[in-house]
């Protein structure tokens, strides 16, 4: 029984396993199935839209941020009590340029000026005396001056006498006397007229000078209005009215508001565009001007947008930011109250509506369209046909033609490329829709709408 047990144990197996073996020859030994034929692949249709021609212009977006043309701060120009201060001084208060914002204490001004202007009437009545004097010693000096004529003919004749011993030596004596009389007389005269005329001159200086004081006076007595200088908007004021200031203390800063100008950051191919363009209007500029491309200047509120006129007037700083790469710059806009509303199709709207803002407001973030015009023709597609990695798919006789054009400008939903640069043609169509699987030359079709 054991030995019937044992058999059994070896022989099954090798029955199993030799089974398994026919089995597995009997499969592979089965036909191949037919081979189906593969049929040519159909066109792909896809949507495509025309190459277009662009302008000679484009615009070059940028954000900004709106900042004053400038601040001016007012000081007091002479110490004293403020007696006054306008209402409209005020932060956040318009004021017109010519309004009186402070009025300091006047009077010890006015009493200068009162007494320069006696120190000026009396050097004039000094000056007045001196002439009747010089007048008078002109008059006595062409006198003495006969005298001394007489006496000296007095003593030609006596002297002609006296030889003939018809006078005596006493008479001929006294004509001498009288002559030397005469002369020192029109001596006197003539140094006395010297003396008038340097105290003149002093008093003419004196009369100047007092002039000259007179005027600083006056200066002074201007200097107690203080007025706005500019149309603007109260950014401080620093002092109340009865306070006591000393020269040079800040009174009040006033924002500028006839322009502002919007800071913006430019990259290096936009400014490339933007040298590029300076043919047209940019001769005699400097190493480190710009040319004075027109801007327009948007604020978007809600649905609307509100337009200025601009220009791109000047870079700011020394150069490259070194954090961004960009150099600032600066536009400006020389009339922030004339705004044009954009409605959301795009058209300029006939009024503006009651929530439009009425000016440009600091600090405002807005975009700044940079108008540059290209000399060279331009083509542009939709942003959406060049794909992430720069492919641009392009049918082209009903086929794909896979091209990588470089990009010249893009903005507005569109990209530009140079014309001639770019490959394409004229009859080329672009494809807008996703295509898997592209390849060189594959069959292509418009899409029906």
């Amino acid at each position: 029984m054991n030995i019937v047990r044992k058999l059994v144990g070896w022989i099954l197996p090798l029955l199993i396993l030799g089974a398994a073996i026919a089995g597995f020859m009997a499969l592979g030994s089965q036909k191949p199935p037919p081979r189906r034929a593969v049929e040519a692949p159909a066109a792909v249709a896809v949507r495509t839209t025309p190459i277009q021609q662009m302008e000679g212009r484009i615009e070059i977006d940028a954000d900004g941020v709106v900042v004053p043309l400038r601040e001016v701060t007012l000081a007091a120009e002479v110490p004293g009590r403020l007696l006054r201060k306008c209402e409209s001084c005020r932060a956040g208060q318009f004021v017109k340029a010519g309004s009186v914002l402070f009025e300091i204490d006047p009077r010890d001004y006015q009493l200068d000026v009162q007494r320069l202007e006696g120190e000026v009437r009396q050097a004039a009545l000094n000056i007045e005396e001196i002439d009747e004097e010089l007048a008078q010693n002109a008059t006595s000096a062409e006198l003495s001056q006969r005298q001394v004529d007489l006496a000296r003919r007095e003593v030609a004749r006596l002297d002609n006498l006296k030889a003939n011993r018809i006078v005596t030596e006493t008479e001929h004596e006294r004509a001498l006397r009288d002559e030397l009389t005469a002369t020192n007389a029109l001596t006197m005269l003539q140094g006395q007229k010297r003396v008038l005329t340097k105290r003149r001159g002093r008093f003419t200086e004196a009369q100047a000078l007092a002039s000259t004081m007179l005027e600083r006076a006056k200066l002074d007595l201007s200097r107690t209005r203080v007025v706005a200088p500019v149309d603007g908007v109260v950014v401080d004021d620093k002092v109340e009215q009865d306070s006591f200031v000393a020269k040079g203390t800040p009174l009040v800063t006033l924002e500028d508001t006839s322009a502002v100008e919007v800071k913006t950051s430019l990259r290096m191919d936009e400014l490339s565009q933007v040298w590029g363009g300076r043919a047209a209007n940019g001769d005699g500029l400097g190493a480190h001007d710009l040319p004075d491309a027109p801007a327009r200047v948007v604020f978007t509120l809600g649905d609307r947008s509100y337009e200025w006129d601009g220009i791109l007037s000047r870079q700011e700083g020394r150069g490259l930011d070194e954090k961004t790469r960009t150099l600032p710059c600066r536009a400006l806009v020389t009339k922030p109250a004339n705004v044009k509303a954009i409605d959301r199709y795009g058209a300029t709207m006939a009024t503006l509506p009651p929530e439009a803002p009425r000016s440009l407001l600091r600090g405002m973030f807005v975009d700044v369209l940079v108008q540059v015009d290209v000399p060279q023709p331009l083509v542009s597609v939709p942003q959406e046909a060049v794909r992430p990695s720069g492919e641009m798919f392009v049918m082209r006789d009903d086929k794909l033609v896979i091209m990588h054009p470089r990009p010249f400008h893009a903005g507005g939903g569109l990209i530009a490329f140079k014309e001639a640069d770019s490959g394409l043609l004229p009859t080329d169509r672009v494809v807008t829709s996703q295509l898997a699987n592209p390849r060189e030359g594959m069959q292509l079709v418009e899409a029906a709408p």
